[in-house]
C-alpha cells in the first residue's frame, strides 16, 4: 500500500511540476536553461505512469504490485472463511505432527 500511495504522490508531483512549466514563460530565460527545461519536459512526457522508479536502480511496475495485492488479499480472506473446513484442519494438524517430528517448536 505504500508502494501505491508513493506513486499516486510522484504522479501528482510529477503533474504540478509541469503545470508549472507551462505556465512560466522560458523565452526570457538563458539559452542553457531552456534546453534543460525541455530535455525535463520531454523525458517527464516519457514517463510511465504506470510504474515508479525505486531511486533509479529498478522499475516496479504497479499493475503487478495491484495484481499481488489483490491476491494475498484474496486469499487471506478465503483462509478465514475455511478455518474450519475438515481438509484445513488436518493439513494443519499435518504440518504440526511434521514439525514436531523435525524438533522444529511453531
Amino acid at each position: 500500500m505504500s508502494i501505491l500511495t508513493a506513486a499516486s504522490r510522484v504522479n501528482d508531483k510529477k503533474r504540478q511540476i509541469i503545470s508549472y512549466l507551462r505556465l512560466t514563460r522560458i523565452s526570457n530565460l538563458s539559452i542553457a536553461l531552456k534546453t534543460q527545461i525541455k530535455m525535463f519536459m520531454n523525458q517527464v512526457s516519457v514517463f510511465e505512469s504506470d510504474e515508479i522508479t525505486a531511486y533509479g536502480i529498478f522499475n516496479i511496475n504497479l499493475n503487478l504490485v495491484i495484481s499481488i495485492t489483490i491476491l494475498l488479499i484474496s486469499a487471506i480472506a478465503t483462509l478465514i472463511q475455511m478455518k474450519e473446513h475438515p481438509f484445513l484442519v488436518h493439513t494443519l494438524n499435518t504440518t504440526k505432527n511434521f514439525f514436531q517430528h523435525l524438533n522444529i517448536s511453531v
